[in-house]
This record gives structure tokens, C-alpha cells and sequence, in this order.
């Protein structure tokens, strides 16, 4: 029997294929998340921090939010109410904005109109 090598014997494994493809996948969605994430935050969100460095922020939906994305919100900041298609935050951190800008849901993030 022919000497193979091991990269021969890794290329012609179906199981190693498989999680090849599984882990290309994956990051091809990562790479998307990061892409679709730019340009949702409006200018101006974060430039008058408190004490502990957060913001309030606006978080433009393209539909009215349910209690999945009111839950999700809540990892980033306490709600402090919603409009239709807007969630008003209050306590965003910076990375709390850069984690909300990758919820392919959102369609954007805005400065509050009216200070709270």
C-alpha cells in the first residue's frame, strides 16, 4: 500500500469535510454580521456619556418589537419605553452598541430625540 500522507488522508475524510464546510459556514455568517453592521449608528450616539461611560440610544426597528427583541435589548440597556418601530435605551455601553449594531434585526441606532 502507497504511503499517504496525512493531509491526503484529512482531504479524502467525509467527516472531516463536513466540519469544514460547518466552520466555513459559520464564519462567512460572522463576516456578514460584521459587514451588515456598518453604518447603523447614527452620528452623534455616545458623545454625552455618564459617570460609567453610557448613553442613552434610540434602536430603530423595521417592524414593531416583540417580547423576543425586548429581551435581547435588555442585555445591552434597561428599556425606558417604545414607540412603534423604535426601543428607547437607556445605559448602552459602547460595546453594548457595537453588540446591538450586529442583531441583523436592527436597523439602526439613534441619538434620542429628547433627553430623559
Amino acid at each position: 500500500m502507497p504511503d499517504r500522507s496525512l493531509l491526503s488522508r484529512a482531504v479524502r475524510s467525509a467527516t472531516l469535510r463536513r466540519i469544514a464546510v460547518v466552520v466555513l459556514l459559520v464564519l462567512l455568517y460572522q463576516a456578514w454580521l460584521g459587514l451588515q453592521s456598518f453604518g447603523k449608528v447614527e452620528p452623534g450616539v455616545g458623545e454625552d456619556p455618564d459617570q460609567l461611560g453610557r448613553f442613552d440610544v434610540d434602536v430603530v426597528l423595521g417592524f414593531p418589537p416583540e417580547r423576543y427583541h425586548l429581551l435581547k435589548l435588555q442585555d445591552h440597556g434597561r428599556i425606558a419605553g417604545t414607540g412603534d418601530t423604535v426601543v428607547h435605551l437607556r445605559g448602552v455601553s459602547p460595546a453594548g452598541v457595537d453588540a446591538l449594531t450586529r442583531e441583523y434585526w436592527i436597523d439602526g441606532i439613534a441619538v434620542p430625540e429628547e433627553p430623559r
